[in-house]
């Protein structure tokens, strides 16, 4: 909860600097705008928490249509919900919304089709993460029947053979393989599949390859959420950001719709950027305890309905 609080929370500082159009000087400006970094934590923690969430149900090949359906239950209605609500709210003008970009949204398809755009563009990462249900639900199996070692130099092996093709797509896994890898390996170490000595040994030599070959953030950042993951201990909730943790997936989803709408009425009543910004910080961490109420805790409620073979 602790890692999703920060993760959601830097991405919605970020995004609402951005849109109130803030700028205090170039240093904050550049930690602020660490806050992209967020995406980077959510797609560690799948990569460690989804494995583990197989691993303990004993996930066979059959069960991936289960799966999936459970992993669609979870995360699509609310997603829905906000594209909704963005109209709703004239965040994405009505203009935009005919057959075509509907089912592109509904099947994930935006970074596959030539000149198509998302609705918002906070929606590419759920994208990549159904990417990675699909990859994860298909191989997963096939990664726990050979040995700890192998499965680890084929993901990584796969990692580097992505950043040496330079295929980068935005919104495609290729890019973002390297962070749900790292939460794989660390996930490995959590189970003892491997030492935790050597999980930690082969999460900075790979983290040490990203840093020099690709950029310091994309090695550091990942590396650092895997040893919170593996290393923090304490038992003690911090209950504001267990909190935000709790509804983290509905603040990243509301967040940059609400903000849009909220500088458009605020901004006829003051100036203040500082006002702007932390109004809709707040206001957004509010509206996001509202939609968990009332969407997110439902669909996280009827997803636990759909069991496992085993």
């Amino acid at each position: 909860m602790l890692l999703r609080a920060i993760a959601a929370l830097s991405v919605c500082i970020v995004h609402i600097q951005m849109i109130c159009n803030l700028h205090i000087n170039s240093l904050i400006d550049y930690l602020t705008n660490l806050g992209q970094q967020g995406v980077v934590i959510f797609f560690v923690i799948s990569g460690f928490i989804l494995p583990y969430s197989l691993y303990q149900k004993n996930y066979v090949l059959k069960d991936f249509f289960s799966f999936l359906l459970r992993r669609s239950i979870r995360i699509d209605p609310p997603y829905w919900c906000i594209i909704a609500l963005s109209f709703v709210l004239g965040a994405v003008p009505v203009s935009l919304l005919n057959l075509n970009s509907a089912l592109l949204h509904f099947f994930y398809l935006v970074p596959f089709v030539k000149g198509a755009n998302w609705f918002l563009g906070i929606f590419w990462t759920l994208s990549i993460e159904f990417q990675f249900y699909l990859l994860l639900g298909i191989f997963f199996p096939f990664l726990m029947r050979i040995k700890a070692n192998l499965s680890i130099l084929i993901l990584i092996g796969l990692s580097i053979t992505c950043i040496l093709s330079r295929l980068y797509y935005h919104g495609v896994i290729i890019e973002q393989m390297p962070d749900f890898v790292i939460g794989f390996i660390a996930f490995m170490a959590y189970v003892k599949k491997i030492s935790l000595t050597k999980g930690l040994l082969i999460l900075f030599a790979f983290s040490a390859y990203l840093m020099i070959f690709v950029s310091i953030k994309t090695g550091a950042i990942p590396l650092l959420t895997a040893l919170f993951i593996l290393l923090y201990k304490s038992q003690k909730e911090i209950q504001p950001l267990y909190f935000l943790g709790k509804i983290s997936y509905s603040l990243y989803l509301i967040h940059y719709p609400l903000t849009l709408f909220l500088v458009g009425k605020f901004s006829l009543y003051t100036t203040n950027k500082y006002v702007l910004f932390f109004g809709c910080i707040l206001l957004s961490i509010l509206g996001a305890y509202i939609f968990y109420l009332l969407v997110e805790r439902y669909a996280l409620k009827l997803s636990k309905v759909i069991r496992l073979s085993r």
